[in-house]
């Protein structure tokens, strides 16, 4: 009689196995889903954090409780935020190894990192356990959503200013050196009075480039306005700078500003290249419907500058 029940517990067994794994696959389908829902209502104005794992009642070694699940995420503006940092420290951390992505890179790069096939994960320094941090990146918002934020020096300045610090406090041992600011950037971003000498007077002549002949060494010999309404201050640096590009523009207007850029930024062709190429990029998008067509570097220049 025994042996006769045998066949059918391990029957039972099996399919309470076989339920068991299909459930498992439905809700993790279904958290997926509903994870990639909630990132999207996050970056349109709604926040609830998935990412964040459950939190401790209190913190290791205090009496204080632990940081809120839901708190430091309820404010949309904070989440946006929050996501931002995620888009900027994968670009940090990635700079350690491949040369950098930002507006004026260092053209003189050199690997920070005495081993770039074990890269510096973000988890190494966020490990306070709350946080799922593959999750974050996962969602990075993308360079669009992030705009606003990386042309803002109160909020890019104190964060890569920390993370700078954090990874030669924590990563000494695996950094070829200490890191420094112009390691990824040309000019220094702290450095108000060279960005002062350098941008405003190129971006000057980009911009009157739309509505007047070039002057660079090879003009576009076909050269034709490149605004439906071709006059002078139809766009200005506040287009994609906002208020610190319209003071900007103010000063230009008022001759406060040399608008002669420094040989040393205006003759270097990797810097000039690339940043001719962010900004015709930004105008194409930010102004297309003002231009003509979509602007290209023929345009201006007889030979494309990248060749």
């Amino acid at each position: 009689m025994r042996d006769k029940q045998i066949p059918y517990f391990w029957i039972g067994l099996f399919f309470g196995l076989l339920v068991g794994v299909f459930g498992t696959l439905v809700l993790t389908a279904r958290d997926t889903s509903e994870t990639r829902k909630e990132y999207e209502e996050r970056m349109s104005g709604g926040y609830r954090a998935p990412a964040m794992r459950p939190a401790n009642p209190t913190r290791p070694g205090t009496d204080a409780p632990a940081p809120n699940r839901e708190g430091p995420m309820s404010d949309p503006g904070r989440a946006e935020r929050s996501f931002a940092k995620v888009h900027f420290m994968k670009k940090f951390v990635a700079a350690l190894t491949t040369p950098p992505d930002n507006t004026a890179p260092q053209t003189a790069y050199k690997v920070l990192l005495k081993d770039p096939r074990t890269p510096i994960q973000c988890a190494e320094c966020h490990d306070t356990g709350n946080l799922d941090m593959e999750a974050m990146k996962r969602f990075d918002p993308g360079p669009e959503k992030v705009e606003k934020f990386r042309h803002s020096r109160q909020f890019m300045i104190p964060l890569m200013t920390k993370w700078v610090e954090r990874l030669n406090a924590r990563h000494a041992d695996r950094l070829i050196k200490p890191v420094v600011c112009t390691d990824c950037h040309l000019i220094d971003p702290r450095d108000g009075r060279t960005q002062a000498r350098v941008y405003p007077a190129l971006m000057n002549s980009f911009l009157n480039a739309l509505v007047e002949k070039p002057r660079n060494k090879q003009p576009a010999s076909r050269w034709k306005p490149l605004l439906k309404d071709p006059k002078p201050g139809a766009i200005t640096c506040a287009l994609c700078h906002g208020e610190t590009g319209a003071g900007m523009w103010q000063k230009v207007q008022a001759g406060e500003i040399n608008l002669v850029p420094p040989a040393e930024y205006a003759e270097n062709k990797a810097f000039m290249v690339h940043l001719m190429e962010e900004w015709v990029e930004e105008l194409n998008h930010e102004a297309k419907d003002q231009l003509t067509k979509t602007v290209g570097c023929k345009d201006c220049h007889e030979t494309d500058p990248r060749r």
